[in-house]
């Protein structure tokens, strides 16, 4: 099997609301497909969520944007791999990190791509080739952006009532309202909902942002994410912590993994694909991860289905995953099954619903990614 074309697509979908956190400067909704044809008529799909105003501490990662992604793919990556065999995809990696640095948004969704070829090929669903699932779902929590704290206790509310188990609140733009808002929602949802607040950096420095943990107090948040940026940093509010600490933009390839590691920098690791790269890589991410002692969430940008099923065979086979992961619920218009809950754009360009059962999403068991793409909706949603 050779592969023959690589198409770059943009699309948007409608959302179910705005959705933002501290720092993004640009709405959710908008996708760049990567399309892989081969001369077996296998196809592959991955998707890019490219955001030019997210990346890691100081500034050093990120800056993409569809355009970016789309013209890479276009004139440089997929040019590059037009007959290489699709299930070689260290090749794929060594061809790409050859003729380019960084940009793992792009090289993420071609890696994507490769591994829904590979698994079409042979039969079988992508965490059959990861190693097989060690869960039987994959723990959702839901996002809830920066809004009025009123609006706020009303979506995480209605996500709740959903039947979702965790939270993912974001703030780190006005502490005092994080207190107040987590507060509230502890007392409005009991004991048993993982509560994680998720400051996006914005609290800056250790010390700010322990004295926002001690006003919060015991009993409340289950985990904090990115208080802070800089390992040394993030390493002060990890020592002193009474909650797991799990970090985000300060980890995003196996390098920083290691160099998170080896600072104590965090008890936990938020892996994104677009991140690390790809899955191939996201697995090294993980694994550092696990020699080092840390858990693992499997999360991103609100993708859309694609992005999503490719999370979602990832999580599936990565034993350290065990923290809830801000995955987005999959359902073409009119077909999902919650109101709130996971449920961020009004529809999608795959065929069918995530199956979802106790705050979980099932297992994607078709061959690859486990999804079918709608052409129909595509035409209707892309930009170009």
């Amino acid at each position: 099997m050779k592969i023959t074309r690589i198409e770059a697509i943009p699309y948007r979908l409608p959302v179910r609301r705005n959705f933002t956190w501290a720092g993004s400067q640009q709405a959710l909704g908008s996708f760049v497909m990567v399309r892989i044809e081969t001369d077996a008529a296998l196809i592959g799909y991955g998707e890019a969520i490219a955001l030019p105003d997210w990346g890691g501490d100081w500034g050093r990662k990120g800056g993409e944007t569809p355009g970016t992604v789309i013209e890479l793919v276009r004139t440089l990556l997929g040019p590059a791999l037009i007959g290489h065999d699709p299930t070689e995809i260290e090749r794929a990696h060594a061809t790409m990190d050859g003729l380019l640095r960084g940009n793992t948004y792009a090289k993420a969704a071609i890696d994507m791509a490769l591994h829904d070829l590979w698994g079409k090929a042979v039969g079988l669903p992508v965490h059959k080739l990861l190693g097989g699932t060690v869960r039987d779902g994959v723990r959702i929590a839901h996002m809830v952006g920066l809004m009025p704290e009123r609006e706020a206790i009303e979506e995480a509310t209605a996500a709740v009532k959903d039947g979702v188990t965790a939270l993912q609140i974001k703030g780190g733009v006005e502490p005092e309202r994080d207190i107040r808002l987590v507060k509230a929602l502890r007392q409005a949802l009991g004991p048993d909902v993982f509560l994680r607040l998720d400051a996006n950096q914005g609290y800056r420095r250790a010390k700010r942002a322990l004295g926002v943990l001690a006003k919060i107090g015991p009993g409340v948040i289950d985990m904090l994410e990115q208080p802070v940026m800089g390992h040394d940093e993030m390493a002060a509010v990890t020592a002193a912590a009474s909650v797991p600490v799990i970090a985000d933009e300060s980890c995003w390839d196996p390098r920083d993994a290691l160099e998170l590691v080896q600072a104590r920098a965090a008890d936990a690791i938020s892996i994104y694909l677009a991140k690390a790269g790809g899955i191939a890589k996201a697995r090294r991410v993980a694994a550092i991860a696990e020699a080092g002692g840390l858990t693992c969430d499997v999360n991103g940008s609100i993708e859309s289905g694609i992005g999503n099923a490719a999370n979602v065979q990832f999580a599936l086979a990565t034993p350290v995953a065990v923290t809830p992961s801000v995955i987005p619920i999959t359902a073409p218009a009119g077909t999902h099954p919650n109101a709130v809950g996971g449920h961020y754009f009004e529809d999608d360009i795959v065929t069918e619903p995530f199956a979802v059962a106790g705050g979980m999403i099932l297992p994607l068991t078709r061959p690859g990614l486990g999804v079918e793409v709608d052409e129909k909706k595509l035409a209707k949603y892309r930009l170009d």
